[in-house]
């Protein structure tokens, strides 16, 4: 399962998340010479803290389906009733629940050390190269953070049909 959740759900993303918050980012914000730190438009702030809610809503609602069509063919270990964590079954649920309230979790992890880090270190502005180099590394570090544990919830579900 270690093999699985850390190569499948954390190395992976890590890549993928980079690669989409670097084509975000630059679809966004190229062409400006620096972006604002907290014009709620555009705005760095407001872009980092919507993808500690967007980054693990999305996430969950790819990466559930995935996991569970695995754990269905053997692909993904299964993690046994006896071995479920009790974390999981707050996190259980629809789907699209399920995915609100890992976009919750992330926004009530991360909002505040995204906040005092560009309070910190961009009080004004940031250079946009600096920005969505920041973003994008940040994106692939969360995705570390955030996907094990969706799958996580996902291998303790009881195959269906």
């Amino acid at each position: 399962m270690v093999k699985y959740l850390l190569i499948g759900q954390a190395v992976v993303p890590f890549f993928i998340n980079i690669a989409v918050n670097v084509v975000i980012g630059t679809l966004t914000f190229w062409g400006q010479d620096s972006v604002e730190t907290w014009t709620w438009n555009n705005g760095a702030v407001a872009d980092s803290i919507g993808t500690c809610f967007f980054l693990p809503f999305i996430t969950c609602l790819i990466a559930t389906p995935i996991v569970r069509s695995q754990s269905k063919s053997g692909t993904a270990p299964r993690i046994s009733a006896s071995d479920v964590p009790r974390w999981t079954k707050l996190m259980r649920g629809p789907l699209l629940v399920r995915s609100t309230e890992f976009g919750i979790v992330g926004i009530l992890l991360l909002a505040a050390p995204v906040y005092a880090a560009y309070s910190a270190f961009a009080p004004d502005s940031i250079e946009t190269i600096r920005f969505i180099a920041i973003k994008s590394i940040l994106a692939g570090l969360f995705g570390i953070l955030a996907t094990p544990p969706i799958a996580i919830v996902a291998m303790c579900e009881k195959p269906k049909g």
